[in-house]
């Protein structure tokens, strides 16, 4: 019986509780409506492991610290709900805490569960519930006011505990569920299944899937041309600015979902915090400025979490879509369209006589000062071999040059890389929209005319990219950003 933990520990105490205690606090957080409360519940439970190390080392610090701090704070029936909705723990680790049998811990949960229900004016479920009491645990326990009776005497208080404090606010931890095998700082959301016809959307090395018919928008942007301290703006964060091809209206409204980066989709740009810088209804925000947590916003919900160093957001009234887009979320260093994290600079000729079978598109931006993936998608076959068919038409079998009045150097500030995917192989053709050609491998390079750029610019490409200065024929294609 373990919660993620097989075996001793190695290391010393200061190493586990620098791991353990933003989990634990939030555990506290969400056992008891006292915040004093939880703090002394984690001070004591880790006082007295310190004082037990070298016994509890041995067997299970991660048990031990709970039953310590349910022992402290919280009934059985309180404790089996916070353990299983909010950690998502066996009958088998539940009964390990309290110390009971199996079946016992099923009547607490089973009581418990009863109990927070009937709770009068819970509007959220109860698992949201104790996400939001959890959410702000680890700021809070720099920030709440000491508590006289738990100060110790100078000769005994020693630097760590203030260490851990420190590490707990700067990893911004709403939760960790099943914290031995979580590194600080990361919340842990269950890994989910989701409707095959859910697609991937990406941004900076973060992935999540979302409905296929939710469109593309804005999420909040940084510019020395906001005021105040964080310089952050609204520019089309607040609903979609293009539809999906999957999504049958013919206009968007604000009960468009939609996925959003921070990009300038709209020219009238707001201070971020303002009235309409919000989503009133479903949709996902990446490199999101929400802190880590649960926060009701009207009509609807965001929530936050933490995926390396990026926070993504999630909006909807609707708990368990949250919980499954978020439960998506990934880090990858290729995305489920074929597209690289690391940008793809320079083109690549891929194995002969490539057939097509797919194209991935693929945007790198250079906005915030260093490159990353910013929107990614995928087209099938028949696209594929028509984008293939085309640019050879153009580059006269992919050897002639295009002239050219101006060079075609690397490219800069935001360009899509087109992967063509077949047997053995990939090849990597560049839009490098600086000097409006498509590069090739070898120097060769390809017209960028409507027959080249309609098979890939669709969906989110159309939304987040702009065509050259003075191509006005493909404006039908590429529209954005706005700014």
């Amino acid at each position: 019986m373990f919660l993620g933990h097989r075996g001793p520990v190695k290391g010393g105490f200061e190493e586990w509780a620098a791991a353990r205690t933003p989990s634990l606090l939030a555990f506290a957080s969400a056992l008891t409506e006292d915040d004093r409360a939880a703090d002394a519940a984690v001070t004591r439970a880790l006082a007295r492991i310190r004082s037990t190390w070298d016994q509890v080392a041995r067997e299970d610090p991660d048990l031990e610290a709970r039953r310590q701090v349910v022992r402290a704070c919280s009934s059985s029936r309180r404790a089996a709900v916070v353990l299983r909705a909010l950690e998502g723990r066996s009958d088998a680790e539940i009964a390990g805490v309290l110390g009971c049998s199996e079946s016992a811990a099923r009547r607490h949960l089973h009581r418990g569960l009863g109990e927070a229900e009937r709770r009068p004016g819970e509007e959220s479920s109860v698992r949201d519930h104790l996400v939001a009491r959890a959410g702000a645990a680890p700021t809070q326990l720099l920030t709440r006011p000491p508590t006289p009776a738990l100060e110790e005497p100078p000769r005994r208080r020693s630097g760590w505990l203030a260490a851990l404090a420190m590490i707990a606010l700067l990893g911004g931890v709403a939760f960790v569920s099943h914290a031995s095998r979580t590194p600080a700082g990361v919340i842990d959301y269950p890994q989910v299944d989701v409707p095959v016809s859910w697609r991937y959307e990406s941004y900076a090395g973060v992935q999540v899937q979302v409905p296929d018919t939710w469109g593309w928008g804005g999420s909040p942007v940084t510019s020395g041309y906001f005021p105040g301290p964080r310089h952050l703006g609204a520019c089309g964060t607040s609903q979609a600015a293009m539809l999906s091809p999957e999504d049958d209206s013919s206009y968007v409204s604000v009960l468009t979902g939609f996925v959003g980066r921070p990009a300038i989709m709209d020219p009238r740009c707001v201070a971020w915090g303002a009235d309409g810088s919000m989503p009133g209804g479903d949709a996902f925000w990446f490199d999101s400025p929400l802190p880590v947590g649960v926060k009701p916003l009207g009509g609807t919900v965001a929530e936050t979490r933490q995926v390396g160093a990026q926070r993504v957001t999630a909006f909807s009234d609707d708990g368990d879509l949250r919980r499954q887009i978020l439960g998506s979320a990934e880090l990858v260093g290729v995305d489920g369209n074929g597209c690289p994290t690391n940008p793809v600079v320079r083109p690549e000729a891929g194995p002969d006589h490539l057939e097509p079978t797919s194209l991935s598109v693929c945007v790198y931006s250079q906005d915030t000062g260093v490159t990353s993936l910013f929107w990614s998608g995928k087209v099938p076959e028949p696209a594929a071999g028509a984008y293939a068919a085309a640019v050879a038409h153009t580059s006269g079998d992919a050897t002639r040059q295009v002239s050219a009045t101006r060079p075609c150097w690397t490219p800069t500030g935001r360009w899509v890389a087109l992967g063509l995917t077949g047997a053995g192989g990939t090849r990597w053709d560049l839009v490098n929209l600086g000097c409006g050609r498509i590069q090739l491998a070898g120097g060769a390079e390809a017209a960028l005319t409507p027959r080249t750029v309609q098979p890939w610019a669709s969906g989110g490409a159309t939304a987040y990219v702009s065509p050259p200065r003075g191509r006005r024929d493909l404006d039908r294609y590429l529209t954005g950003p706005a700014g």
